[in-house]
């Protein structure tokens, strides 16, 4: 049924060639990594001279959702897994049909895996066209409904930038606002009666003076990744740095994730599976996926602080 309803929900366009293998099985039937990142089905999902971003799966594992640039903005692209485990080829998602000249990207699923919030920068009463505001669709009985915009509270007047739901329903994101204390910090907003409070700005051991953003946590909020720029130690454009919860207390002092993930490049968009298993991340234009236990060097290296 679910294979059904997301079938109705995909579009028929696709920058694909007619003869799309068939890939069963986890994560699209690639090969799964070891320690050294390997870019992620590289001519099925990651085409040359294309530029992708974001790689996210639902809670189940059976869907699959990545961004892709059109005509100079970002689509967002689904990937479902039927009863067979056979996957269908990936297709423009029904919000990204609307406004064609306004992108739709850093998609998440919330808990349960029944609705998507992503950003976007289509049109807002209120606000300005260049703002990306969070927005977020449910799945109805064909596919995802007509996005709704979180309130002021939360997309204030710059960009809200990578939402990212935890197990209880609290929502990080990344934005700009009067405590900012570089260009970027992330925030977090607890999920509370149905809604979600005012953020609260993560601190100095995740925010500087530098621009932090594209914030993961996972589902128990013992790890957080995201991508900082401008720091001392960075090795290109954009660099991931890990934290690690402490026992009854805030998050670690951030590590820099060094020549292991990053390199000259901009990496960005950190996902970990469902599953804890696999690190994804973006390097550049190119969709990117490790073994997660590269994570562990972190963690010795944190504890160590």
């Amino acid at each position: 049924m679910r294979f059904l309803v997301l079938c109705a929900f995909l579009v028929s366009t696709t920058a694909y060639a007619q003869d799309w293998p068939t890939l069963k099985g986890p994560y699209l039937g690639q090969k799964p990594p070891g320690m050294t990142p390997e870019v992620f089905a590289p001519g099925i999902i990651s085409l040359d001279g294309e530029r992708e971003l974001n790689t996210v799966f639902s809670p189940d594992g059976r869907i699959f959702m990545f961004s892709r640039q059109i005509n100079g903005t970002f689509k967002m692209y689904f990937s479902a897994q039927n009863d067979d485990g056979v996957w269908s080829r990936p297709r423009l998602a029904g919000p990204s049909r609307t406004y064609p000249g306004h992108s739709d990207v850093d998609m998440m699923f919330a808990p349960g895996g029944k609705r998507v919030y992503f950003i976007s920068d289509r049109p807002l009463p209120g606000y300005s066209l260049d703002r990306h505001n969070i927005w977020y669709s449910d799945f109805g009985p064909h596919g995802l409904l007509t996005p709704v915009a979180l309130g002021p509270h939360i997309n204030g007047p710059d960009h809200e930038l990578y939402p990212m739901l935890v197990g209880d329903g609290s929502l990080y994101f990344s934005s700009h606002r009067a405590d900012t204390k570089g260009r970027w910090d992330s925030y977090r907003a607890q999920f509370r009666d149905g809604r979600f409070d005012t953020p609260v700005n993560l601190g100095p051991a995740i925010n500087t003076e530098h621009a932090e953003g594209d914030i993961f946590v996972n589902a128990d909020e013992t790890i957080l990744i995201h991508n900082a720029s401008g720091r001392p130690d960075s090795l290109g454009q954009g660099d991931l740095y890990v934290s690690f919860a402490k026992p009854g207390g805030p998050w670690s002092d951030d590590v820099h994730m060094g020549k292991v993930i990053n390199t000259k490049a901009n990496e960005y968009c950190p996902q970990l599976t469902p599953d804890g298993k696999y690190f994804f991340f973006t390097r550049g234009n190119e969709l990117m996926w490790v073994d997660a236990k590269v994570l562990r060097q972190f963690k010795k290296s944190s504890d160590k602080k």
